[in-house]
Formats: C-alpha cells, sequence, structure tokens
C-alpha cells in the first residue's frame, strides 16, 4: 500500500497485478457546480468551441471546453453513444469545461450518414446506421481516432500534463473501457451504463479484455435498464476488482439513458444530478495523473464472424 497526494487529497493505493486507487471518503473541498444541462453551453464560466480532429483520413467535428480564465487543466475525453449531436453530449462537455476539465467530446461515428442535426439524424433509416457502423466501425479504427483526439489535447496550451481520462454513454462507456485496455495513456473511466457483456463485428466485450483494464473505473448503473443485465455488471466488477483494479459502482433508480436531459420520459434530474456529483468528485481525484506504463491487450483479430452492429449504438 502506498499513500499518494492528489490535488491535496490523500488517496489510498495499492499494488500488485495492477494499481487500484481508492479516493478519499469525501470529495475535495472544491464544490461541484450542479448541473445546469440545457443552459450550460451558453455559461460564461465555459470557453467552448466546435473544433476539427485529424485521425488518417477520418475528418472528426469535436466539441472543446474548458474554464474560462487562465490555467491548465487535466484532460477528458467524451464519447457519445448515439450522436456527438444529441444535445446532452454538448451540455456534458461544458459541464466539465467548468468544474475545472479540459473536455473533448470526440465524434467517433463521423462516417454515418445524416450527422447533424439531431432531429435529422433521428430520421435516418435505422438499417442504413447498421450497415454503415458494421462496414466503418472497427476497434482498430476507434484506437486511432481515440488517439488523435489525445494528441489534439496534448498539443493544447491549457492542457495540464497526465494521462486523460475517459467518459463515456453506453456504447460511449463500452469504447471507453476498450480505449482503457489498449492504450497506456488512458488514465481513468467513467462508464455510464456500459454493455460490458456484448460484442459486434469487431468490437470486443469489455468482458474479454478485462485483464487489461487496470485504470480506476466509474460505473454508473440504471436499476431499470432493459438493456445491460445487472448480472454482467456483477461479474464485470468482480474481475476488474480480483486483479486489483479499483472499480466504484453507483445505482440509480431510473432507466437506460437517464443522464441524457434531452430525452423526456427517461431523463432523470435527480439521479442525473446526483451522478455529476460523483463524477467530478472521481475525476478531480483520478485525471491528469501521470501515465503508468502496463500491459495492454493485442489488437482485435483482422476478422470477426461474431455478427452485424449492435443496436445498443443506435440509441445510447
Amino acid at each position: 500500500m502506498v499513500i499518494r497526494v492528489v490535488h491535496g487529497v490523500a488517496v489510498i493505493c495499492w499494488l500488485g497485478m495492477g494499481t487500484s486507487c481508492r479516493g478519499p471518503a469525501s470529495a475535495p473541498s472544491r464544490a461541484v457546480p450542479a448541473p445546469t444541462w440545457s443552459t450550460v453551453t451558453a455559461d460564461p464560466a465555459v470557453a467552448m468551441d466546435t473544433v476539427r480532429v485529424r485521425s488518417g483520413d477520418d475528418d472528426m467535428t469535436a466539441y472543446l471546453a474548458r474554464p474560462s480564465g487562465r490555467g491548465r487543466y487535466p484532460a477528458i475525453i467524451v464519447l457519445h453513444a448515439n450522436r456527438l449531436t444529441e444535445p446532452y453530449i454538448a451540455s456534458v462537455t461544458a459541464m466539465l469545461g467548468k468544474a475545472g476539465f479540459v473536455a473533448l467530446a470526440l465524434d467517433i461515428f463521423h462516417f454515418l450518414p445524416g450527422t447533424a442535426p439531431s432531429e435529422d439524424a433521428n430520421r435516418v433509416s435505422r438499417d442504413s446506421v447498421r450497415m454503415a457502423i458494421e462496414r466503418g466501425f472497427r476497434e482498430s479504427r476507434l484506437l486511432r481516432d481515440v488517439q488523435a483526439g489525445i494528441d489534439y489535447l496534448h498539443a493544447q496550451s491549457f492542457v495540464a500534463a497526465g494521462a486523460v481520462a475517459m467518459l463515456g454513454f453506453c456504447g460511449g462507456g463500452w469504447n471507453s473501457l476498450l480505449v482503457a485496455a489498449q492504450s497506456a495513456e488512458v488514465g481513468a473511466v467513467v462508464a455510464f451504463y456500459a454493455p460490458v457483456a456484448l460484442s459486434d463485428t469487431q468490437h470486443r466485450s469489455p468482458m474479454e479484455i478485462a485483464e487489461f483494464i487496470r485504470v480506476p473505473v466509474q460505473f454508473h448503473y440504471a436499476t431499470r435498464d432493459r438493456f445491460v443485465p445487472a448480472a454482467d455488471v456483477d461479474r464485470f466488477a468482480a474481475l476488474l476488482r480480483a486483479q486489483g483494479t479499483m472499480f466504484e459502482r453507483h445505482d440509480y433508480d431510473a432507466e437506460h439513458g437517464f443522464f441524457a436531459w434531452n430525452r423526456q420520459g427517461i431523463f432523470s434530474p435527480s439521479a442525473g444530478t446526483a451522478a455529476w456529483e460523483r463524477v467530478v468528485a472521481f475525476l478531480r481525484v483520478h485525471a491528469g495523473q501521470p501515465a503508468a506504463p502496463r500491459p495492454t491487450a493485442p489488437p482485435a483479430p483482422a476478422e470477426d464472424a461474431r455478427g452485424g452492429a449492435n443496436h445498443l449504438h443506435l440509441h445510447g
């Protein structure tokens, strides 16, 4: 066991097969800004812009947010589930900026037809979206595009040194965990209702490569989730904890997608607010820590016969 001081807070770490850290019993002393959901993108405390990130032949739109004051801040990459243009993704990016981070939300589905605005995207047939994902979305592309986002962040003068953290929703949480297993430049993951046991064409499940997830994970689970079985999350948590990986889980009496304020009948303000306080407290401890060398998962095989695109990519 070792003690580290992170942002002025003592953190307990165990060294074994993997390194895991337990944050303080209470959140760091700085107050967590209350989520303002639909209005935060216009908050003067946040400097927000839409930027372009190049990754080989891929040209991605991305939301970039940070505190409006001068300084250097830990970096977070945000991965959407359905579309980057779904309104709550811009809000999450801005809320991270208001809370003291640099956040970059990457359009990892930049190759899909009809991506903006969000209302137009919803009218694109699911069959065409499913075919585009099956044809164009592979782990290798995901990793390459996220690495381009990491490189972009490290090139900015307002980004502090250290590993980036990942924050993702549903399929975005799934992808965040996959990236964490395959990149030593990721230092922590926040995953909302991620389908940890599902896989699709050239897209392994986090469960399959759990032995390579060696960074702190915070998982937010909806107890009325129709798509992510609790038993899968239980098994995933057991695998990570058995190897010494920190796995912090929070359950909410809510539905899948409860954090998305634009989804009528699904959004839960109470669950969303509680989750947000926990997200910020977790990231203030774990984001921006020095990247520690560790084994990473081997690449996904070139061909895979597990079937087509998973439906979770289509609603998040």
